[in-house]
């Protein structure tokens, strides 16, 4: 295995007219290859707010007609980019073509010009097999027009997508770029390295870039660079870094360019006078960077932060731009914060002292005063790309209190800490003369303490949604026209907790302000139907998920508003509720198999839409086509009426818990059972399948619950023996 670049190249071809010793036949072929290959093959730069450039990535051409396959995390969203081919020219980028966040894959389209551009060749999917030579095309490290050599050792599925394993060595630089065999074919598109092998990466198979482009999603690139956009009313990006948006949550991607890869995203709110505090919820995807608040800000290098650290937390003052310059004020190890979960972090910002709090705990104390004023806002340090959520600045913050029944309960749950520390080497010694018998008493133990961490965190899981559950249960309350929008949401804050629901509403608000903008006061229901299609589908890209169909993202309201792709029913929740906000009567009608949305018109005419095929208008011999498909049987009048709030949310729990139980997930079908109770309290059979799922999971006490109060109600729909048998097996496991 070896790497080949322009260097080498030249050096080879020198010697080959200078000495006497010629190039084999196989270096005369790689040679022959590369040059082949290397005019399809363009850099990809990536620039930041100020034009600088952030990042490099690597494409391909795939299309004469202006077509560049490269990775989605390479050009990712609201930054703009360039294309550039092997020679130095400059590709004029029209638009992303298509774009699947989940398969990590982006299509670019360009302005091929007068002549067009060099396309490469797809192999066949079922010729990537393990032992093949190929070669990788790339610019690892920012170094151009690079190629490294190497085998493909295996097809692995890595979190759950299909990947073609690498022996060869992948670096930054090298993502998008394409994997070719010595025939000159494209079998794959280099996605990533491994973190524990240099000689180790990974390759997306070309059968899923075949998939995404035979399904488009186009977006033109001025819509392109305004997805996921930090908000610049509300925030100013100091010293790099690429920070996003999406609904409530912040992401700050890359190094800054500060020292130590230090970059604030500072909030533009007024900060008020001392007594102020702020907060906010903070994930780091690595515990060894470094992420968290900052305030009193100059907005440039001087601040105070307030910020976890390798698993520590650390206040520290910085005074400029040199480490030389920071006063790491105090730094402390505490069990209050959790590494690798979201944690609070909160300051309250005295006259005469700072108090940094983590999860309601404080842990520090300062009175330094050495800045006194400025402005406030988020922090990271190093290659940790950390997510913030719930960013809050006020003078007196709300601080979640236990209520004595729930501190009594914690105290009931405390579990006492083994003197295991204690036990020296003499007691070791002892416990052995008994040969494995002591061994074993303490495996057994281990087994037990092991069992009762097991539910400590499935309690953990059952307290951190009950409130969505219980919001779940009063949204008959809620006001009619947001039960759908505030139902669908809450849903998908089930499998994300930290999800901000009134984040994305303000977001499905401003989806139809944007809309409502381009419109005329006296605008026609087809006009404003046409307009909403030409946003969500020509200008956006939204799409139908076929490549992934059944990922749980595509039931998520928030990924199907993020990503630009969801189910039938979920894209329709999203078209119904912009076309309400449009002032449209749109509904949404359960065909068997497959959700389409219902545009009334007025009182005589009705047009059904296929949000997932990007709004298909459907005739009557479409819809009955669907439904024969599915159904194996002729429409009926009853398969068009239009569905209830609660009948769309229980058709999205019900998917949900199909998808859990394919995966053998006990945990999630209980989540969305939970939630089909929460909206159909009076259905009998949900209670039932709630009670089994309790029991399955080892939650026997809330699965009796279930049972007493079925046989209490006997409802006529279910058989009150196996409601009996239910409860007797229960008992027998308590």
């Amino acid at each position: 295995m070896y790497r080949l670049d322009l260097i080498l190249l030249a050096l080879l071809t020198t010697t080959a007219i200078f000495t006497a010793s010629p190039l084999t036949a196989d270096e005369q072929s790689h040679q022959s290859l590369i040059a082949k290959i290397r005019p399809s093959v363009a850099t990809i730069r990536v620039q930041g707010r100020d034009g600088k450039p952030l990042g490099i990535g690597t494409g391909f051409i795939i299309d004469s007609d202006g077509l560049v396959a490269t990775n989605f995390h390479v050009i990712d969203e609201g930054r703009p980019f360039t294309v550039e081919t092997a020679g130095g020219k400059k590709l004029r980028v029209l638009g992303v073509e298509a774009s699947d966040v989940t398969s990590d894959l982006a299509i670019i389209r360009v302005d091929p010009g007068s002549t067009g551009l060099p396309a490469l060749r797809f192999a066949e999917d079922e010729t990537s097999q393990q032992g093949i030579r190929v070669l990788a095309f790339g610019n690892p490290l920012g170094l151009r027009n690079s190629v490294v050599e190497g085998i493909v050792s295996a097809r692995r599925e890595v979190e759950g997508r299909e990947l073609l394993q690498l022996a060869m060595p992948i670096e930054p630089g090298n993502s998008g770029g394409p994997l070719v065999d010595l025939d000159g074919r494209v079998h794959g598109i280099i996605n990533m390295k491994s973190s524990i092998d240099q000689n180790l990466g990974f390759a997306i198979p070309i059968s899923q870039l075949v998939a995404l482009r035979e399904n488009p999603n186009p977006v033109t690139i001025d819509r392109w660079v305004r997805i996921g956009r930090i908000n610049a009313d509300r925030w100013t990006p100091v010293m790099g870094s690429r920070w996003q948006q999406r609904g409530g949550r912040i992401v700050a991607l890359g190094q800054g360019n500060g020292f130590g890869g230090r970059s604030l995203l500072l909030s533009k709110r007024e900060v008020p006078q001392r007594p102020f505090e702020i907060a906010v919820m903070v994930r780091l995807d690595d515990e060894s960077g470094a992420a968290g608040l900052a305030f009193h800000s100059d907005g440039q290098n001087k601040h105070y932060g307030f910020y976890a650290s390798a698993g520590r937390l650390r206040l520290t003052c910085f005074r400029g731009a040199s480490v030389y310059s920071w006063d790491i004020l105090k730094e402390v190890e505490t069990e209050h914060y959790l590494p690798g979960q979201w944690n609070q972090l909160k300051v309250r910002v005295e006259t005469d002292k700072i108090s940094c709090f983590v999860n309601g705990r404080l842990v520090i104390e300062s009175d330094d005063q050495q800045l006194t004023e400025g402005q406030v806002g988020l922090a990271k340090f190093r290659e940790t790309e950390p997510e913030f959520s719930g960013f809050q600045l006020g003078a007196a913050l709300p601080s979640p209190m236990l209520s004595e029944t729930a501190e009594r309960t914690l105290e009931e749950l405390e579990v006492a800490t083994l003197p295991l520390d204690s036990i020296g080497t003499d007691q070791i010694h002892e416990l052995g003369k008994s040969g494995d018998l002591a061994s074993r008493e303490l495996t057994r133990r281990a087994i037990e303490l092991e069992k009762q961490a097991e539910r400590l965190h499935q309690l953990a899981d059952d307290v951190e949604r009950a409130e969505t559950i219980g919001r779940l249960s009063g949204l008959e309350q809620t006001d009619a026209d947001q039960r759908l929008l505030i139902g669908s949401l809450l849903i998908a804050k089930l499998d994300s907790p930290d999800l901000d629901v009134d984040a994305y509403l303000a977001r499905v608000d401003e989806m139809a302000q944007e809309i409502q903008d381009t419109l005329k006061e006296d605008a026609s229901a087809t006009e404003k139907r046409d307009a909403l299609h030409r946003y969500l589908f020509e200008e956006n890209g939204y799409h139908g998920s076929r490549s992934e169909y059944y990922h749980t993202a595509n039931s998520h309201l928030n990924r199907v508003i993020d990503d630009r792709e969801g189910l039938p029913i979920t894209m329709s929740v999203l078209y119904i509720e912009i076309g309400r906000r449009l002032g449209m009567k749109v509904e949404g009608v359960g065909l068997p198999g497959h959700f389409v949305s219902k545009h009334v018109i007025d009182d005589k005419n009705e047009q059904l839409i296929d949000v997932f095929e990007r709004g298909k208008l459907l005739s009557r011999d479409d819809a009955n086509e669907i439904v024969t498909l599915h159904a194996g049987r002729p429409i009926r009048p009853s398969d068009l009426q239009a569905n209830t709030d609660i009948e769309i949310l229980t058709r999205i729990l019900n998917n949900l818990i199909g998808v859990a139980g394919r995966q053998n997930d006990g945990e999630a079908m209980l989540r969305y059972c939970d939630a089909i109770v929460a909206v159909n309290p009076g259905q009998a059979r949900y209670r039932m399948l709630r009670a089994q799922l309790r029991g399955m999971t080892g939650r026997i006490n809330l699965g009796l619950e279930d049972v007493n109060l079925l046989l209490e109600k006997d409802p006529p729909e279910l058989d009150r023996s196996e409601i009996e048998r239910l409860r007797s097996a229960l008992r027998d496991r308590l």
